[in-house]
């Protein structure tokens, strides 16, 4: 074989890169490998926080369909109380039942207002559709038995509305359960 052919030529050229490339990944590697050698400490591994369970969040229980907050049967210590009250209900059947024990976001939506003969009322549901629905109840009310309505679906926080219904009720409210 002659060494002019295109053959030979390009084993001859590939020869010279493949040596060419070995001594370049060794130089690299020596200068990688022999460089100083720094003793680092070992950063101090943090144990991972186990995060407490949040604390339970007071509940009530809301009526369907509408969402009615039920503050007549008092504010639960947690889901689980208002849920294991509900269950023990004489009716209860969970297709059924009306009542629900669901977490309750503020605002609440509440409208308040008073019989001639009896308290400053609230009611509030958990969103203001279920309260709008209520209106009409009340503005017949309001034309034939005198109640004065003070105010209509107004955003109010949980916490005002409960306390505002304890101060009305004094004697009705259950203790917290």
């Amino acid at each position: 074989m002659d060494a002019d052919t295109p053959d030979d030529a390009y084993n001859h050229v590939m020869r010279r890169w493949h040596v060419g490339g070995w001594l370049v990944a060794v130089a690299v590697g020596l200068a990688l490998g022999c460089g100083t050698a720094s003793v680092e400490e070992p950063e101090a591994i943090e144990e991972p926080v186990a995060e407490a369970p949040p604390a339970p969040v007071p509940a009530f229980i809301n009526l369907l369909p509408w969402g009615k907050v039920d503050f007549s049967r008092g504010q639960f210590a947690s889901l689980a109380a208002c849920n294991g009250f509900v269950r023990d209900l004489p009716g209860y059947s969970f297709y059924t039942t009306p009542e629900r024990c669901e977490p309750l976001e503020d605002p609440m939506y509440c409208t308040r207002w008073q019989d001639p003969d009896g308290p400053a009322e609230i009611d509030c549901f958990k969103g203001q559709g279920g309260c709008e629905v209520e209106l009409p109840r009340h503005d017949m009310r309001a034309e034939n038995a005198g109640r004065s309505i003070a105010g209509r679906c107004e955003p109010t926080p949980l916490a005002d509305a409960w306390s505002e219904y304890q101060a009305s009720h004094p004697t009705d409210v259950p203790a917290s359960q």
